[in-house]
Parts: C-alpha cells; structure tokens; sequence
C-alpha cells in the first residue's frame, strides 16, 4: 500500500471529475463459433481488414473469447505500423467490428496483467481513439485501481502514453501520480545491472520533479556502468542530463562517460538522433553549463556530416548549431564549400548560416571567388526576424557588399522601426556598421548612416565598462599611468581601451590629458603629428571562436577600421592572457606592442 496513503488522496480529488463516459456503441449479434480458427487467422493476415472483416461476433459469455482479442488488437496494430492495411486508421475507428473489437477488450480487461492494460492503451492511442472513450477510461480506471503492480518500466511507458492524451482529470491524476510512485519504489526496485532501464528513469526523472535522492539513486547506478553504454543509451543519457534545470556536481563524472561514448561511437548513431541531442547540448547555456562544452565530441560531430555525407542542408543544420558558440570546424566548410553550385536552393535561413559560419572562422577556401559569387547573389535577405545589423556585418567581413541589402536596412524610417525594440547590442552592432561603411565602403557605399544619438548611445554603453585588466600591466611596461591612456573615444564611435604615444625613435611619450567622468578622452586631443599611437583591445572571449584563438570576422573587420584612422592596434586575448605565467606578462605586451608599432614605419 502507499505511504501514508498520499497517491491515493491524489486519485480521491480527482474522482468526483472523471465519471462521465463515452460509451461505444455495442452491436447485436448472434454468437459465432471459431476462435481457434480465427487465432490462426491473425498469424497469417496480410491486411489489417482481414482482422476486422473476420472477427468472430460478440457473446457475453463466451469462454474463449480471451484467446483472440488480445493477439487480434496486437495483429492490427503490427499491420497498421508497417504499413500493411488498406485502411486508413480513421476508418478502422469507423468500422463497426473495431467497436465489437473493443467491446471484448472492456469485457476481458479486468483479467488482464498490467503489461496487458499498458498495452491495449499504446495500441488504442497509436489508432487515434478518444481519450474520453469508454474503453480508454476503462483501461486508466483499472491502472488506477491497480497502481501497486506498477513497476518501474511501467511508469517510464505509462508516461509517454499519457503524453499523448488529452488533458483529463484522470490523466492528470495519474501524471502526478508516476513520480510520487517512483519515488516510493525506487529504494528497493531498481535494477541496478538494468542499463537500458537506467537509461529510461534518467529520462523520466529529467522531465518530472522527483527529490534529489531519486535522481543520485539512478545517476550513481549509472555512473558505474562507466562506459559500457550503446551509442543509442548515450545519446538518450546526454539529452536527459541536458534536460536538467539544475545540474549537480555529482552528475558530472556520468556526463563525461556519456561524451566518451559518443566520441568512440558516434559513427553508429543515425543523424537524426545525433543532429537532436547537438541541438540538446548547445541549447545550454555554457557560461552557466561549463560542463556541457565537450570539444571533441563537437568535432566529432561536426566530422560525422562530412565523413557520412550528409549533404548541404543537413551540414548546415550542424553548422547551424555550432555557429551559436562560434565553434570552428574548416572541413565541415570545406564540405559546404564543394556544394557552391546547390546554393541557390538553399533556404535564407541557410544562406544566413553559410555567412555566419565562414565570417565566424575569418576563412577563404580554394573557391572561395565562386562561393562569394554565389552568396552575393542570394544575399538580400530582408525578413523581418533575422538578425539583421550582425549579418550586414558578417557579409562585409568576406568582402560581400550589397547596397541594395544596406539601403533597405539604414533607410532612416525603417532603421528607426527596428531599434524600437530597445536592444543594447543593436546599438554597439549599428554603430560597428556605420564605422565599417565609413572607414572601409566610403567610396562605395552612397546611403544613409546611423543618426549620430545611435552612435553616442553605443559610446556611453562602452564607456561604463569599468573592467581594465592590462591597465596597470602597461602602465608598468611602458614608464606609468602618465603613459598610458585609457577609454579614448574617436568621432565614429569607437571607443579604444588604452592608447599608447612614441615619439620618433620609439620611445613612450607622456598623454596630459585627464579623461572626463563618463566621456572618456577624445582622440582628437591626444593626437598631434609628432607622436605616434598605438591602440591596445583587450577584447572579449566573445570576440575569438571557442575553440581556436581566432578573431572572428566581424571583430577582424572591427579592427581594420581602427588601423583605417591611422592607428595600428594590438589585440589581446583573454585566454591567452590567462594562461601567460606571470613573468611573462609584461615581455609579452612590450612586444606586441612593438610590432604594432612598426606598421607605421
């Protein structure tokens, strides 16, 4: 019985909701003999209408009527599914021996095993028959009256049954009741060698709320089968961890088996299995979920389209997903790349992917010139949902210039229509645009620009970043504070994290002038034409691919409009940074900063 009888108060509220029934309608006929026969029959049918056409009619009281109803609703269902029926399932419903057919499986199902209840459910769900027929309610009556011979395979299989059905207070009673009665039988049911019902459970408990006691129960049993899962057990294990709200240290050893399996064995997984648990992992947010990042099962991933030849659009798929982390794989593009004659097919969904993907990697293959041609042709995207400030930037970092694309988009009233929304990133984005078609387009580019509130809103965005980890590293390396200056804001927007001055021969010349709180310092008063600067970026991981230390094509363009001013600019990255040692830091700015430095000589 239940502890402290608490399921059964769940099904005592709901009882007084689910007594009315839709009855099917019965048929009055006279007995028929022949059930042996007919058994014989279903072993031999080629057409689900044979099961139907052939039953034997409806007696109350027939004692063999058990040796048929069962294996004839197994039979239909079995021929339904492969597709060996001349009837459609909607007309099975309609055919008035279907109704007889259910009428023997109501009288018969109170002698049926659990096993027999939970199969009669999938088979009527799978034909489509109402949730509020009289033969389902009959069946979840009796799962309900019979709750203690649920076992654990059951609940994960009643589960997804219930999932199908509409929303009843009987459905809903027993859909809190499944994990209630996990929680109860997991102590002492659970099988631990059971590794495909392992499986199962984590699935289930990452979809329901169950204590945290339950889920250790299943994650512990299935951490130690270490890595002797399927390929299939693998994948069903990632998408349940990934389904996690909360992600426990505890689970992470079980994570890391699963990545291994499916770095051995992602050859085996199908691609649609492997192109839904990618979407799975990368749906997480790997600054919270740092554990979910898992390179080589990405390359693996990225790899299996290209090895298996999974053609254009489902390489773009993968592509797709990789490019929301800015993950660089060079032959998945090689892949898409010797598909350039299939791009005009391609959706502007893809198109957009293909930019995002070669921008991202800042990469050129052999045919490049054919792919850009290619590109350029399908490029003027104007639907309003995409993402349409970052792909004009993407476009214009593979020196991919559509005027009609820009003049859609920057024209003053639909540029103002768009920044209604009030994004922050849209305004340090648009003011990157206006930079690059100034600095970069001026001679070719003949449209409107940004209006100059965007560009000063973006500057006052930039300048309450207040996070300047190579500040005190400079001003050590290159004479103190007086040296180095920081924040310095140019007429098109930029706002440059430190600038250095040298004279002639290479030495650091002192900046006098103190910045203004919350407007940085202008560059026009710092420059002057005996001195030489030097910008210096601290930029963010954001900027560079996760897994190569590559600018990325928008920031590579972000840059060249710096050096387009007249200032070469070292660039810095964070990881690197990090990983310097100490000792190193100093030698390291001095001489990036000198080579910076010699692009004007």
């Amino acid at each position: 019985m239940f502890r402290n009888g608490l399921l059964m108060r769940v099904f005592s509220q709901h009882h007084s909701m689910f007594r009315r029934f839709y009855c099917v309608t019965g048929w009055e006929l006279q007995p028929a003999d022949g059930a042996s026969s007919y058994f014989g029959l279903l072993k031999s049918a080629t057409d689900a209408k044979e099961v139907l056409e052939f039953l034997p009619a409806i007696n109350r009281t027939k004692q063999d009527r058990h040796v048929y109803t069962l294996p004839a609703l197994k039979t239909l269902f079995e021929l339904q599914k492969n597709g060996k029926s001349t009837l459609r399932s909607d007309q099975i419903l309609k055919h008035p021996r279907f109704a007889e057919l259910c009428q023997n499986v109501r009288f018969e199902s109170r002698t049926f095993a659990m096993n027999d209840i939970t199969e009669c459910l999938k088979i009527l769900t799978y034909l489509g028959v109402h949730t509020n027929s009289e033969i389902i309610t009959v069946l979840l009556q009796l799962i309900r009256h019979q709750i203690n011979d649920v076992t654990l395979d059951h609940i994960v299989f009643l589960s997804f049954i219930l999932k199908k059905l509409e929303r009843t207070p009987l459905v809903e009673a027993l859909q809190i009741a499944l994990p209630m009665l996990l929680q109860i039988q997991i102590g002492y049911k659970l099988d631990h060698e059971n590794v495909q019902q392992l499986v199962d459970l984590l699935e289930f408990v990452s979809q329901h709320k169950v204590n945290d006691r339950t889920v250790m129960n299943i994650v512990s049993a299935l951490t130690l089968h270490g890595t002797n899962l399927s390929p299939e057990q693998a994948t069903h294990a990632l998408k349940a961890l990934a389904g996690f709200y909360n992600f426990l240290p505890q689970y992470g050893k079980l994570l890391q088996n699963v990545f291994e399996v499916l770095e051995r064995d992602l050859d085996q997984v199908p691609f649609k299995m492997l192109d839904y648990v990618l979407k799975k992992v990368l749906e997480k947010n790997l600054e919270h979920f740092p554990m979910f990042y898992h390179e080589p099962f990405l390359k693996r991933c990225a790899q299996y389209a290209v090895d298996h030849d999974v053609g254009l659009l489902n390489a773009l798929y993968v592509l797709k997903k990789l490019n929301k982390i800015s993950f660089l794989h060079i032959p998945l593009l090689d892949y898409i790349a010797a598909h350039a004659g299939k791009l005009s097919i391609v959706p502007t969904s893809g198109i957009i992917t293909i930019v995002a993907g070669f921008s991202n990697a800042y990469y050129r293959p052999e045919n490049w010139e054919t792919i850009k041609e290619e590109i350029a042709r399908n490029s003027t995207i104007t639907a309003g949902t995409i993402p349409w400030i970052r792909y004009n930037l993407e476009l214009l970092s593979l020196d991919i210039f559509n005027p009609q694309l820009l003049a859609h988009w920057l024209n003053p009233q639909a540029l103002e229509a768009n920044m209604a929304r009030n994004v922050l990133v849209d305004y340090l984005q648009l003011t990157e645009l206006g930079q690059t078609l100034r600095l970069l387009y001026g001679r070719q580019y003949q449209g409107a620009y940004p209006a100059k509130h965007y560009i000063e809103k973006s500057v006052m965005l930039m300048l309450q970043n207040n996070d300047h980890p190579l500040l005190k590293p400079l001003e050590f390396a290159f004479g103190g504070e007086e040296y180095v200056s920081t924040q310095i804001v140019t007429e098109q927007g930029h706002v440059l994290d430190h600038v250095i001055a040298f004279d002639a021969d290479g030495n650091p010349v002192k900046i006098c002038v103190p910045a203004v709180e919350g407007c940085g310092i202008r560059l026009e008063d710092i420059r002057q034409q005996t001195n030489r600067l030097v910008a210096v970026l601290f930029l963010p991981k954001s900027c560079y691919a996760i897994n190569v230390n590559r600018l990325r094509g928008r920031f590579v363009l972000h840059v060249k409009t710096i050096k387009a001013l007249g200032i070469p600019t070292a660039t810095v990255s964070p990881v690197i940074w990090s990983n310097l040692p100490e000792s190193e830091r100093i030698p390291f700015l001095q001489r990036e900063i000198r080579e910076a430095l010699q692009q004007t000589t």
